[in-house]
Formats: C-alpha cells, sequence, structure tokens
C-alpha cells in the first residue's frame, strides 16, 4: 500500500466524513430543522460559515430560546464566545441520558405521580423526571438521582445547584429531597 492511501494521511477534505476517526477533527456548526413542510439551516453562533446568505443565524439568546421551547432539546457546553466567559448550554445530548418509560413510570408511582416540588398531579400538568442533582454538577444519571417534576418546575430549575433551587423557591431544603431519594423504594 502506497503511504498516500493511507487514510490517516488524507488530506481532511478528501476523507469519507462519516468514517473513521472524526471525533477531534469535526465539530457541530449547525443544526437542519424541519417539519410542517418547512425547512432550515440554524448556525452557531461562532460557526466561520455564519455569514452565509442561505441561512439563519441566530444570537445565542435566540438560541437558548429556541432550544429551551423545543420538546427535546439538546445542548453543549462549549468554548468562550465574543469575550463571554463560556458559550451557555445550547445543545444537551438529551438522547444520551434518555430515561426509559419504564423507568419513568416506576419514578413517577414512587413519587404518587405528582411533582415533588409543587405538587401538582400527572394529568393536570406534563409530567417529566429530574435529575435533583443535575448531570452538569455531577449528578448521577439513574434512579438515586432521579424525581418527578412538571415540566414548568423542571425547566425553571434547569442545571441549577439544588440546594440554591430550593432556597429560591421557598421547598424543603435540598437536604431533604437527598434523604428521601436514599429512602424511596422503587
Amino acid at each position: 500500500m502506497a503511504s498516500d492511501d493511507r487514510f490517516y494521511l488524507m488530506e481532511f477534505k478528501n476523507r469519507p466524513v462519516l468514517h473513521g476517526d472524526i471525533g477531534s477533527l469535526l465539530r457541530l456548526e449547525g443544526v437542519v430543522v424541519g417539519g410542517g413542510g418547512t425547512r432550515t439551516v440554524l448556525m452557531l453562533p461562532d460557526s466561520p460559515e455564519a455569514e452565509w446568505e442561505d441561512f439563519q443565524h441566530p444570537s445565542l439568546e435566540e438560541w437558548s430560546d429556541w432550544l429551551q421551547r423545543s420538546d427535546s432539546p439538546e445542548i453543549l457546553v462549549g468554548p468562550a464566545v465574543n469575550g463571554s466567559a463560556s458559550l451557555p448550554k445550547v445543545w444537551h445530548r438529551k438522547l444520551r441520558y434518555e430515561i426509559s418509560g419504564a423507568v419513568q413510570q416506576k419514578i413517577w408511582a414512587a413519587d404518587q405521580f405528582a411533582c415533588v416540588y409543587c405538587h401538582r398531579k400527572m394529568g393536570e400538568v406534563l409530567m417529566t423526571i429530574d435529575h435533583f442533582t443535575p448531570l452538569e454538577l455531577g449528578g448521577a444519571n439513574d434512579v438515586s438521582n432521579f424525581l418527578s417534576a412538571c415540566k414548568p418546575c423542571n425547566k425553571a430549575k434547569g442545571s441549577m445547584d439544588p440546594e440554591v433551587w430550593c432556597r429560591d423557591r421557598k421547598l424543603n431544603p435540598a437536604s431533604y429531597y437527598r434523604l428521601y431519594l436514599k429512602s424511596r423504594k422503587i
């Protein structure tokens, strides 16, 4: 085999995009979204292709708003942009941390089909599963960290520190929920 036939020696532009070690070579620069008979490309704010005329160029705030309103957001914590301390959560890899329907049912049943924060019942509000200690803060992605939460409470809490969330919402202290998680039977 000639040395110029080796995949790792090929110029990047000639490499097959969906083959080989691309994780360290490519980065997300935009997303194709569609539905309702329309389709568009949304470029991330720091993408060098952000000047392309055929694409939409949402600001960081517009991205955050768009993702917050989407049903299954994907969030990516990235590098600093335009002198800001860090790029806020923009694209969460929800599928990576997807909770099975069977596990969701068990958590909801254990929590009496109610939001542990506001106590509204399933059917009155859309129920979700909250990571009490957010993944971004080192929380576990298992039943020891899952609580039933209505969609409004879960979205409002986001990746907020549980101590701050409980204090700001005048809820039981975070230690109450930690003890509850340890003693709850699934």
